[in-house]
């Protein structure tokens, strides 16, 4: 059992509705993301902050698996380009429909039953035999203070942590994002690109009309973890905090629910979450409270 095995065998067999060279396309997203992960898999602050934005979902996916094996799942497969065929954008692969809920709910709950069979070790030397794009790797260099931030994030075991500002180096970041024109793109959530509505949202955040920038959750925001640096890098870059309904991060300061609560599937479960004050620090629970 290995990776060319899952994504030849069982993953092209589910996405078999898919026309050939647009499931090679999402197929070899997943490899990619599989051999990137897996390749500094024994870094262990690399490897827990690209899992740690998987949190909020993957820890409450079926089947009950190690919470390695669920993260893993969701970061490299659910968190890829089948985010496309699942989305509004799915006619870009040349299928009517999207894949429906219950389709990704398979594929997934397959992974993880297949997955939890595997020596990650295995998979690791696999990995390091395979052609792959290092998809992370590339992305953390891009946006640095991001992710050291977020390495603290994933480190931290408390509730919170006050610390001495991190020095940014993409200090171009926030300008360049401030004089770009609004371009119309419908975006799933997957793609790099910024929609009218962020974009409008982070130009408050530059402006400092709001210095907060609120989503339920991680993948409220994006599945695409390079989205989710570059994201971070401009609101952290503007000085602000980035919040969801379990984590407030800034430079300078984070916070973390004692018990994190499952990411939102509906405008009710965003509203219940935002109102939970449970496990709270204090600073964190006042800027909930603030919203509500």
């Amino acid at each position: 059992m290995g990776i060319q095995e899952y994504l030849n065998d069982l993953l092209n067999f589910e996405l078999r509705e898919i026309k050939y060279r647009y499931r090679e396309k999402i197929v070899d997203d997943i490899k990619n993301r599989m051999c990137s992960l897996l390749s500094r898999w024994e870094q262990i602050d690399f490897r827990k902050t690209v899992l740690f934005v998987t949190d909020e979902e993957a820890l409450f996916y079926e089947p009950v698996a190690p919470d390695d094996v669920r993260r893993f799942v969701v970061a490299t497969i659910r968190n890829s380009m089948l985010e496309v065929a699942a989305s509004v954008n799915c006619r870009q692969f040349k299928i009517q429909e999207p894949l429906s809920d219950e389709k990704i709910k398979s594929i997934t709950s397959n992974a993880i039953c297949y997955f939890k069979q595997c020596r990650f070790e295995d998979l690791q030397n696999e990995a390091k035999d395979m052609i792959y794009v290092d998809i992370y790797g590339e992305a953390i260099q891009k946006y640095p203070l991001a992710w050291t931030v977020l390495i603290r994030t994933a480190a931290e075991n408390g509730n919170e942590e006050v610390f001495e500002k991190v020095h940014g180096e993409n200090v171009e970041e926030v300008r360049v994002l401030s004089e770009k024109p609004l371009k119309k793109v419908i975006c799933d959530g997957y793609s790099l690109e910024f929609d009218d509505y962020l974009m409008e949202e982070l130009g408050n955040v530059i402006s400092g009309n709001i210095d907060i920038f609120y989503v339920d959750c991680f993948k409220g925001l994006t599945r695409n973890f390079e989205k989710v640096l570059h994201v971070l890098e401009i609101i952290l870059q503007s000085g602000k905090a980035f919040v969801t309904c379990n984590y407030y991060i800034s430079n300078g300061r984070i916070e973390k629910r004692r018990k994190i609560l499952r990411a939102s599937h509906s405008q009710k479960d965003m509203f219940d979450n935002v109102r939970n004050l449970n496990g709270l620090p204090t600073f964190f629970k006042s800027v909930l409270k603030g919203m509500v």
